[in-house]
């Protein structure tokens, strides 16, 4: 019977955090990426099961619109680099990457390989839109992932493809008001293609494959900030041509659970600009409004700041991804961009379900 490693990957939270162990980006990525030869090209598209689009691309783009290709591409690097490592690691049977059955390993590297090739594929479609538009393609960092086994690396491919699903929402949304309609329905196909292996990641964890019945939204700012989580400091050669904010980390102490309780985080404050009266913590959760409660400091000790806040899941059926900032207003905030303009330190990421 095939995945009979389901029992080991139970885990009912993940809470982003900095890198803590030994999951490392090789120095190159796979194929010639991100300028594979077109023999690479080829052998790519055969193993993702498909090709690049061959549609001829818009005459033109907003600016906005090539922030989202740049931040598009930007992940899409990210996520091959993880991918590449943990095929690696399965493929050489590294301590905490063996299976017992030898049915599992091969059904599970097969798909692995299929999703790589795919996510290749998204970084080349994203650069070649950039290039096409005479802006510099985005190269890839070399990354560090908190993961040493493989219950732990499906758990984070997990969560990182419910953060691309919220923020391939803003995606859309940032194409359709700057006009670049031409771009929006290939991003959509992407969206499909992600919450298919999301699907395949939730039963690898023994959950029902759909989370939600409105997958939570994000914010293209949140994304980029998670992302610089996992990057090598001072590795990425021109991540400065992304004009997005990375926020100030926001550390976990204590997850929330699937009951109404409590959240305890820290976060730094250079500026010290906050008290205790004004900090909020921002939930994102589903298609809803976003939901505020009171932060209470516990201590400050120089700029570090620790709080706890209400974590409201019976009122709200907070199941899914959960997105996390600090602000110092309490709102009201009417979508995730809202709160991405007063966030002052996140995203933290809970999924609970």
């Amino acid at each position: 019977m095939r995945f009979r490693f389901v029992a080991l990957l139970g885990v009912a939270h993940l809470c982003l955090a900095a890198p803590i162990t030994n999951l490392t980006s090789p120095k190159i990525l796979p194929d010639g990426l991100p300028t594979p030869s077109p023999s690479e090209l080829e052998s790519i598209e055969e193993r993702a099961h498909g090709t690049l689009p061959n549609g001829a691309p818009p005459s033109g783009i907003s600016e906005g619109g090539l922030t989202n290709l740049k931040l598009v591409a930007f992940n899409e690097l990210f996520e091959v680099a993880f991918f590449e490592e943990l095929i690696t690691n399965i493929t050489e049977k590294v301590g905490g990457y063996r299976f017992s059955n030898e049915d599992d390993y091969d059904f599970v590297l097969n798909g692995l390989k299929v999703i790589l090739a795919q996510e290749e594929l998204h970084v080349l479609d994203a650069n070649n839109a950039l290039a096409h538009f005479g802006i510099e393609p985005i190269e890839p960092c070399q990354y560090n992932f908190p993961v040493d086994n493989f219950d732990s690396a499906i758990l984070l491919a997990s969560t990182f493809t419910d953060v691309v699903l919220g923020t391939l929402q803003d995606v859309v949304e940032r194409f359709a008001i700057g006009g670049d309609f031409g771009l929006s329905r290939e991003v959509s196909s992407i969206i499909g293609q992600e919450g298919e292996q999301q699907g395949w990641f939730r039963i690898m964890q023994g959950k029902v494959p759909s989370a939600l019945p409105f997958l939570t939204t994000s914010d293209l700012n949140f994304a980029f900030t998670a992302i610089q989580s996992f990057v090598v400091p001072n590795t990425c050669p021109n991540i400065e041509s992304i004009p997005l904010e990375t926020f100030e980390p926001l550390n976990v102490i204590k997850p929330p659970t699937a009951t109404t309780g409590r959240v305890q985080i820290s976060f730094y404050d250079h500026h010290h600009e906050t008290t205790e009266s004004i900090l909020w913590i921002v939930y994102i959760n589903q298609q809803n409004l976003p939901i505020v409660e009171p932060l209470h400091v516990i201590s400050r000790e120089e700029n570090e700041v620790v709080a706890e806040a209400l974590f409201p899941y019976d009122a709200h059926e907070m199941n899914g991804l959960t997105i996390a900032v600090v602000t110092a207003t309490e709102g009201p905030f009417e979508n995730a961009y809202s709160v991405a303009k007063a966030t002052l330190a996140g995203p933290g990421l809970f999924i609970l379900n």
